[in-house]
């Protein structure tokens, strides 16, 4: 057997060992009992609400970078618990961390928030399912141009930013990678996002 032959094997061996936990995961929730169901339900709640949460603060802490990179200011005014100076180096490092930080994490709860719709679908009730799906939010948006545009505009703030700051600096193999780094997140959740939480298409109101 070649290597191209044990390799594509491998994968499609590791491709069925996923898709049978899938199945066995969706057989065991189809007989939970009725407490943790309701459980599944709170858990897709409040993973909707953190989803929206970090969308937004990454979108805001990307523009903020945008801003403050192609503002002509040296100090900027950080509102804490108390009025604190910080350097525009700072600043900038700062929002830069808060954007990749809360990308990273609305990743990874969209992940788990697309799995657990995946088992209520298959154990409750679906119209408390769309009930829950219905709850405002930029993953629950059934426009598709506007949800997949509100994901993507994070990194374009963010590049635009840095771009501004590193000029020609930029054009270089390392500098390169590390700017399509920061928008790995952003792009994996706009692609998880090509269609809104759950699934569904657009209503008639197409929201």
């Amino acid at each position: 057997m070649s290597g191209a032959e044990h390799d594509k094997r491998g994968a499609t061996l590791e491709s069925a060992d996923k898709l049978q936990k899938i199945v066995d995961s969706i057989t065991k929730w189809k007989s939970a009992s009725l407490d943790a169901r309701k459980e599944l339900v709170e858990n897709l709640k409040e993973a909707i609400r953190l989803l929206q949460r970090y969308l937004v603060s990454s979108l805001m802490a990307a523009g903020a970078f945008a801003a403050l990179a192609w503002a002509p200011v040296d100090v900027v005014q950080v509102e804490m618990q108390l009025p604190v100076p910080i350097s525009r180096d700072a600043a900038l490092l700062l929002l830069g961390a808060v954007y990749f930080v809360t990308g990273l994490l609305a990743s990874l709860t969209l992940a788990r928030a697309k799995h657990i719709c995946l088992l209520l679908r298959q154990s409750t009730d679906p119209f408390l399912i769309e009930a829950v799906l219905m709850y405002p939010s930029i993953p629950t948006m059934k426009v598709h141009g506007l949800r997949v545009g509100l994901s993507l505009l994070p990194p374009v703030f963010v590049v635009a930013g840095i771009v501004k700051i590193f000029g020609n600096e930029l054009f270089a193999l390392w500098p390169i990678v590390g700017v399509l780094m920061l928008c790995v997140s952003s792009v994996r959740i706009a692609y998880l996002l090509r269609h809104a939480l759950g699934g569904e298409l657009p209503d008639f109101f197409e929201d």
